[in-house]
């Protein structure tokens, strides 16, 4: 007994292990204050086993320990974090497809969160919150291929699975970050989350074709992450066959690759997708493209950057400081132009995305998408820093609107600048500061965001599969950034996770309701393939319609009305994606024409007269613009 009351927390760890059918006994047949003593602390230390038990689940690879966690609501779960999915990609292993981690023995305390992938670090605006919130919150390592499972308690025995997919333009992002703490979504609307990392800039999508750099690497990794959740997810009570992708930006753009990849189709059940599509014309680069920036980076690090001399710049490139590699991958780039994406690669990919659909090349399922309201001010901002300042009462005169017009449409050639500005003018006050402002996001987040939404969307419904599409309209009030800048890229996720439901930030009684009304929709989407009907057969106040071609449903969410409209920014979009690429088209044409008159011109043997290569350029241009 002195050995036993040594310490409390001893005496619990031996008494695990005394029968407690034989103290019972015991203490029947000679009852006394520290035979109860000890039968009671015994109780407890089979309860505390048998509670530690509960946390330790076996996976194909091993055993893991998770923890019991509390949300901000004061409801517990319990969460398994940084299980490790692959090899740690170090080494030869950089650059290289993931393989799968090792089986271990003994249990693998799945405690703490994982490391974050490297990756630059945001300090355009300091230490400003708004922009930092996004930048990595624990250590940034190459050792980062690890997932998390939040599962509600009581632990359910088939339930419902949501995948998060994290966003960042491919170079940047880590599951680890505040805003997607899914501890309150998981308990509020009894699901599980698993929330995964992956390798993001150079490292995850430096492409050489080779099989050291065959590009799409951080695909890869989300493959393998999904692949394991598909198998082990049961063991932690959840239903295989029934996974839901859901991701932002470029974690949404790569729900919609996983709907195109014929590795991926089979792995999961339907996709949700946040502001983005793998239409975006961000998403994905020729492979050439890719090939030449990978051979910049090497330049640019102090590495050979001989296409001839590939195996030494592929070794020098793996022998490189992961910081320097990351930081250095920034050229020259346009808006919204990343350096490393993913590109077609033959395998994971075997088309463009526009082409996949055309031809029905894709998983046949449900989806969920929408696009925010101000979509573009978020990288506006950044590329344009002299005019778009961070701060209040920032306006545009039309001298700037139509030079940010060229500025942020660098690669498109006149006719096509004429055809923005025109589209974008209010002509009832084409003069006016703050529409010329709003015009130049809408523009970016038309372009870059929310027509690739759109269009994913009509192609979906084209092909009979249900979709549901969204319009987010609500500024938060707790919201850091200047207030022109409205309903920004990303400003729904922390709706999506149920963050406004913590008291101590301060949210909007009003905003708690609408989170309410948000992580019910996805987590009705996840359970049923229907925002609007949940599990249990009742339905939600406000009935989310089928997107159809014909219609184009959707809805509005927002806290004070949740609204069914259509047709969501059809003018602008069929901009987009009709007129301009026909313009551009025919511009190229033009110039293939001019070029070869040009030559004829020159050329000794076939010389022609001024006048007559005139008229048969205008006849030219005559017949192209019939096109």
């Amino acid at each position: 007994l002195a050995i036993l009351f040594e310490s409390f927390g001893t005496g619990l760890t031996i008494a695990m292990f005394v029968p407690l059918h034989d103290v019972s006994l015991a203490c029947l047949s000679h009852p006394n204050r520290i035979c109860i003593l000890l039968f009671g602390l015994i109780s407890i230390a089979h309860l505390t086993k048998g509670s530690l038990d509960s946390l330790v689940v076996s996976t194909d690879k091993g055993k893991v320990r998770g923890v019991t966690l509390t949300a901000a609501t004061e409801r517990e779960v319990d969460a398994w974090l940084g299980i490790p999915y692959a090899t740690p990609p170090v080494g030869d292993l950089r650059f290289r497809h993931p393989r799968p981690v090792d089986p271990w023995t003994g249990i693998f305390n799945a405690t703490e969160l994982p490391n974050s992938c490297w990756q630059i670090v945001d300090e355009f605006f300091e230490d400003f919150e708004g922009a930092t919130m996004w930048n990595p919150n624990t250590e940034v390592s190459e050792d980062c291929l690890y997932l998390s499972v939040y599962v509600p308690k009581p632990r359910p025995k088939n339930s419902a699975v949501l995948l998060w997919i994290y966003g960042g333009g491919f170079y940047s992002g880590t599951s680890t970050l505040e805003v997607y703490d899914p501890r309150i979504l998981v308990s509020q609307e009894n699901i599980i989350v698993v929330s995964i990392q992956y390798r993001v800039a150079s490292l995850g999508f430096l492409y050489f074709g080779t099989e050291d750099v065959p590009g799409n690497t951080g695909l890869y990794d989300q493959l393998m992450a999904i692949t394991w959740t598909r198998t082990n997810i049961q063991h932690f009570g959840g239903n295989p066959m029934n996974i839901t992708l859901f991701g932002e930006s470029a974690g949404a753009a790569s729900v919609s690759f996983h709907l195109l990849s014929p590795l991926s189709r089979g792995l999961f059940s339907q996709g949700i997708m946040e502001s983005s599509t793998a239409l975006a014309p961000w998403a994905i680069i020729p492979k050439d493209e890719s090939f030449m920036r990978g051979l910049r980076l090497a330049k640019a690090v102090g590495c050979p950057d001989s296409r001839e001399n590939l195996s030494s710049v592929i070794q020098c490139l793996k022998d490189t400081d992961p910081k320097k590699l990351v930081y250095d991958e920034w050229f020259i780039f346009g808006i919204c132009e990343f350096p490393f994406v993913p590109v077609i690669d033959g395998a994971f990919l075997v088309e463009m995305p526009q082409q996949a659909l055309s031809n029905g090349n894709f998983k046949k399922t449900n989806i969920l998408s929408g696009i925010n309201r101000e979509e573009g001010f978020w990288f506006i901002m950044y590329f344009l820093s002299q005019i778009f300042r961070k701060e209040e009462n920032v306006f545009v005169n039309r001298e700037e609107f139509e030079q940010s017009v060229k500025d942020l449409n660098k690669y498109f050639p006149a006719p096509a600048l004429e055809a923005i500005i025109h589209e974008y003018t209010d002509w009832n006050n084409p003069e006016d500061p703050i529409t010329n402002r709003d015009a130049l996001d809408k523009m970016v987040g038309d372009y870059q965001f929310a027509c690739s939404a759109i269009e994913w969307a009509l192609r979906y419904a084209e092909s009979g599969c249900k979709v549901y599409l969204y319009y987010y309209t609500h500024r938060s009030s707790i919201h850091p950034w200047p207030n022109w800048t409205g309903v920004m890229h990303g400003d729904e996720i922390s709706f999506v996770f149920g963050e406004p439901l913590n008291i101590s930030k301060g949210y909007q009684p009003k905003e708690i309701q609408f989170s309410k009304k948000i992580m019910k929709y996805w987590a009705n989407f996840a359970k049923t393939g229907d925002p609007s009907a949940s599990a249990d057969g009742t339905w939600s106040d406000e009935y989310w319609p089928v997107h159809t071609p014909y219609k184009r449903d959707y809805l509005i969410l927002h806290p004070d009305v949740m609204k069914q409209d259509y047709g969501l920014r059809t003018k602008q979009c069929a901009l987009w994606n009709k007129l301009i690429p026909k313009i551009v088209y025919r511009y190229s044409k033009m110039q293939a024409l001019i070029q070869s008159a040009e030559e004829c011109r020159s050329s000794k043997s076939h010389r022609m007269s001024e006048s007559w290569i005139t008229v048969t350029l205008l006849m030219l241009q005559t017949v192209l613009i019939r096109l």
